[in-house]
């Protein structure tokens, strides 16, 4: 029963085999450190993010900030990018507490929002 099994299975992938590797390979989409950021956006490098639950821990946290409206995470980066009101302004004191709540450590700050 197994050896049928086994030669079923072998018989399928054979069969897909070109198939998937006729497939065309999307291209990787841009990391959002190197995508063009709007006029009021904080870009962050932010040591200790692995996966979708660091991101979500980081946003959550930002998100309680008042002047915040939004928050892009960049897994394979170490990037975090927080979107901010119009003419709103984070200290740096803020965004460091923020990021070590959320039990992260900030590498820098890569960019800051544009002055008015």
């Amino acid at each position: 029963m197994q050896t049928r099994i086994r030669w079923a299975l072998a018989a399928v992938l054979s069969a897909a085999a070109p198939w998937l590797l006729a497939a065309p390979l999307r291209p990787a989409a841009p990391a959002p450190a190197a995508a063009k950021t709007d006029a009021d956006a904080y870009v962050l490098r932010v040591d200790g993010l692995a996966c979708p639950f660091c991101a979500y821990g980081i946003e959550k946290q930002f998100s309680t900030l008042p002047a915040v409206t939004g928050t892009d995470v960049d897994l394979a980066q170490g990037a975090v990018i927080v979107h901010v009101k119009p003419g709103a302004r984070l200290t740096r004191p803020q965004i460091e507490n923020t990021v070590k709540q959320a039990g992260f450590s900030l590498k820098g700050i890569v960019s800051t929002p544009q002055a008015q």
